[in-house]
């Protein structure tokens, strides 16, 4: 089965995503998914005016499009999180983001966070404002895949109990490999994966050591926790036909390791995952 081997931009660092597309080719990956904000969490720091956000002109939106195409990179899907969707601004700003997605990329695929509710009652208001999201999200012609992340999404058991709550068809899973370990103790994500795989239409394909909350995201093959081979067959076994889009968050305490240092990981990765079958 031939799959899209694809590119979280946030992995290109604080150079932003056009520097992301301008160098996509070097490292055998042929999609970006695009970020469409800043980051600022754990080792990776990314400021806003690097990336394209909801918030650019139509002028500076053309001008990457075309970007993009010069430079012959794809685009799987965009990230659309990063807003407090517990807030009526929270929600507006991640629907502006589906529509600029939407518009811009043409994209059926976005990731976005489940927000980190604190008491029942807050989630009752997240779940409801995530329902809200799934139909913009339906009407744009677009799936939402929640990420990955501590709290609603954290392991299969949560992510199950999210997806029922929210109760969308358009709000499926975006799975990340890496991010189990760190959630999580004593679960792997080979095991919580094949859980939840039916509902899965988007990948993070991340490596790390299998430790709790250790910011360590080598290139694929060099952290040994991630069984890309078991990854790629327990999601062959029930169709799945997303990308699988390489994340590298980098390892906490090191130097920004620089473009060349970036291409040379992803290239790494690429290699890894044609190795696994990908």
């Amino acid at each position: 089965m031939s799959h899209i081997l694809s590119c979280f931009s946030n992995s290109f660092g604080p150079l932003g995503v056009w520097v992301a597309a301008e160098n996509l080719i070097k490292t055998g990956l042929t999609h970006l998914e695009l970020a469409l904000r800043g980051h600022n969490l754990g080792g990776l720091v990314i400021p806003e005016e690097v990336v394209v956000t909801e918030k650019a002109d139509d002028a500076t939106a053309k001008k990457f499009v075309e970007h993009l195409s010069k430079h012959e990179a794809g685009v799987s899907g965009c990230n659309v999180g990063g807003a407090n969707i517990l807030t009526d601004e929270g929600v507006t700003i991640t629907c502006n983001r589906l529509r600029f997605a939407a518009k811009w990329f043409g994209v059926s695929i976005c990731v976005t966070g489940a927000g980190q509710p604190k008491t029942d009652e807050e989630w009752s208001v997240i779940a409801a404002n995530l329902h809200k999201i799934g139909q913009v999200a339906a009407d744009c012609g677009i799936t939402l895949a929640l990420e990955t992340h501590k709290g609603p999404t954290q392991n299969a058991a949560a992510m199950l109990k999210t997806l029922n709550d929210v109760n969308h068809p358009a709000v499926k899973l975006n799975f990340d490999t890496g991010n189990i370990a760190y959630y999580n103790e004593d679960m792997t994500p080979m095991g919580e994966l094949k859980k939840v795989a039916p509902l899965v239409v988007n990948v993070h394909v991340k490596d790390n050591r299998g430790r709790l909350e250790d910011w360590y995201f080598p290139a694929l093959g060099e952290g040994g926790a991630v069984d890309f081979t078991d990854i790629r067959e327990t999601l062959d076994s029930v169709g799945y036909s997303g990308a699988y889009t390489v994340e590298l968050e980098g390892i906490g305490g090191e130097p920004e390791p620089g473009l060349e240092e970036r291409i040379h990981r992803l290239r790494k990765s690429y290699d890894h995952l044609k190795k696994c079958g990908y």
